[in-house]
């Protein structure tokens, strides 16, 4: 299917992008997750003195991708270069590579294709490009059903049409997504690279994180044409304090969640869900004892791992004091907003109190409770819930952004280091310390290099920048985003979040919560001097001259093998 021509995606998302052009952000407690077709134009002028044209967002758009399989999505990505080339984080791509790998070890050894020809096919692995967004909440408030106005959106071969839901039902969006099923693998680095530092490092800064893969979209065989849209490289990366955006699916938030709600997470329903899930962990290591099945249960044990200590961030964060003053305020402010309007008032006064109730009830049950007697609390929640989000809608509007949804977001932030441990952490960390970590602990696992890396020490430039961090909002969902700067080069690939910035589930604040990225600049200098991949880093960096001469000023530095 011949992509929608631009001229006409514009005609469809001209209007709503003109519509909001004059809002500012509002409840920055509500975080920085914007919808494309309700980006905040006015806000990003009086923050940033800078305002997305029509075609910026369009191209943005139409550059990011959502990443899944068959059932369901679970990471982002984008195009990198004309040839439909894909960058993703490792660990998002990390199941389909398990796969395809046969009877080699690709997850611990790092797979670099070298031609089209070697790339290797990823069964079930696609992506979604967003296309154009419909609005259809008056059609939904007026009693039609949202599933059955997507399956009477026109037909096409490769194109999907998806209701989405926002602000709890607030608004309804049916978004058309292209789908490019036919994905290849170019390249990832070793396991032990983009995971280095374990299960100890992760959510954690400063950071030594490779956590990047090459994808590339097939069309009839071939590479795919992308030259229309893709984001291009810049390996120099972003300065300090310079404005940078996410583009990316962020999966959940609990932004609109009530303090009642809050409350039965921190108390009930995270600790069972952190302790199930230690259970699993156990029996899974118990297997892995054989080496054969740790190979296969490899990936799903870091993504339980990954799973575990995200649960006890969201479960810390709700105990900090903080985040549920800033909870309670906001909730106090929009029942405030509600009671000053008599119309308002009548329709979702008493919401809060509902939630509370059902809450309570939830609470109440035994532990040999039925399913049935389970659903049908979950469902009378779910109904006040709706009210709550149209209740937000109505005061709010696009003013704040939706909870997360796994739907395309724009996030706008800026390169800032944070304090910590009573001192700073930096905005970047550098080769250097990589080396330097794994000499501190005497090469053990998880801090551990793998040997091509020792071996390619002596050649390398130890002051290329690595990890960065950044005040970009971003939750589960937005691995594998990138992140832009104005011109819209690839400054950034996401990957993880500091543990401060769990508790940004419930509420958004950026005083020490950071997004963590791989540098541009690092992914280059491994590719070209750890995994023999020159041809790839042309790839990427080919699209910019300005990477051509940022290359021939780069004096190596060189001292011996582990630092």
């Amino acid at each position: 299917m011949k992509q929608l021509a631009f001229s006409r995606i514009a005609l469809l998302l001209v209007a709503p992008f003109l519509a909001t052009a004059l809002s500012a952000q509002a409840h920055k407690e509500l975080g920085r997750m914007w919808t494309f077709e309700n980006a905040p134009l006015g806000w990003f002028q009086e923050a940033y003195d800078f305002s997305p044209t029509v075609p910026w967002l369009l191209h943005a758009q139409l550059s990011s991708l959502r990443l899944g399989d068959e059932k369901r999505s679970f990471c982002s990505a984008s195009f990198v270069s004309p040839h439909g080339l894909i960058m993703t984080n490792h660990h998002c791509a990390r199941d389909a590579v398990s796969k395809a790998q046969g009877k080699r070890d690709l997850l611990r050894d790092g797979y670099y294709a070298g031609d089209f020809d070697t790339e290797l096919k990823l069964e079930g692995l696609r992506v979604h490009q967003l296309l154009a967004t419909k609005d259809v909440t008056k059609e939904v408030q007026g009693g039609a059903k949202l599933d059955e106005l997507v399956l009477a959106m026109p037909k096409r071969e490769g194109v999907m049409h998806q209701g989405i839901t926002l602000y709890q039902g607030g608004m309804f969006q049916i978004y058309t997504y292209k789908v490019w099923d036919d994905l290849r693998l170019v390249c990832v680095p070793h396991l032990q690279s983009a995971h280095f530092g374990g299960d100890s490092d992760n959510f954690c800064f400063p950071r030594f994180g490779l956590d990047f893969s090459f994808l590339r979209a097939y069309v009839g065989g071939k590479p795919a044409d992308t030259k229309e849209h893709f984001f291009s490289w810049k390996s120099a990366g972003a300065a300090e304090d310079e404005l940078v955006f996410v583009t990316g699916n962020p999966g959940s938030t609990g932004r609109q969640l009530t303090v009642a709600q809050c409350e039965f997470q921190r108390d009930t329903l995270l600790p069972v869900r952190l302790a199930d899930t230690k259970k699993q962990l156990t029996g899974l290591y118990e297997q892995a004892k054989d080496a054969e099945l740790e190979r296969t249960l490899r990936a799903q044990i870091l993504g339980l791992e990954n799973t575990r200590k995200a649960l006890q961030g969201y479960l810390d964060g709700l105990r900090n004091p903080k985040i549920m003053a800033i909870k309670q305020t906001a909730e106090a402010d929009i029942r405030k907003a509600i009671a000053a309007r008599p119309e308002l008032l009548e329709k979702y006064g008493d919401a809060w109190d509902k939630v509370e109730a059902v809450i309570a009830k939830r609470q109440a049950l035994p532990a040999d409770a039925t399913d049935s007697d389970r659903k049908v609390l979950a469902d009378a929640e779910a109904v006040v819930m709706r009210q709550i989000g149209e209740a937000w809608f109505a005061v709010y509007g696009t003013q704040i952004p939706p909870d997360a949804t796994m739907s395309l977001r724009l996030s706008d932030g800026i390169v800032k280091g944070f304090e910590m441990n009573g001192t700073k952490a930096p905005c970047y960390t550098s080769l250097y310390g990589l080396f330097a970590r794994h000499t501190e602990f005497a090469g053990q696992h998880p801090f551990d290099l793998p040997q091509a890396w020792l071996d390619a020490c002596s050649n390398m430039d130890l002051t290329t920048p690595f990890n960065f961090v950044t005040t970009n909002d971003i939750i589960g969902g937005n691995s594998g985003s990138p992140m832009i700067d104005k011109e819209q080069h690839v400054v950034g690939l996401i990957f993880d979040g500091n543990i401060e910035s769990l508790g940004n589930r419930y509420v958004f604040d950026d005083e020490v919560a950071r997004t963590v990225s791989v540098h541009p600049a690092i992914i280059i200098e491994a590719l070209r001097k750890v995994y023999g991949a020159g041809k790839l880093a042309e790839e990427l960096e080919g699209t910019n001259p300005a990477n051509k001469k940022m290359r021939a000023k780069k004096a190596p530095i060189k001292v011996g093998a582990g630092g």
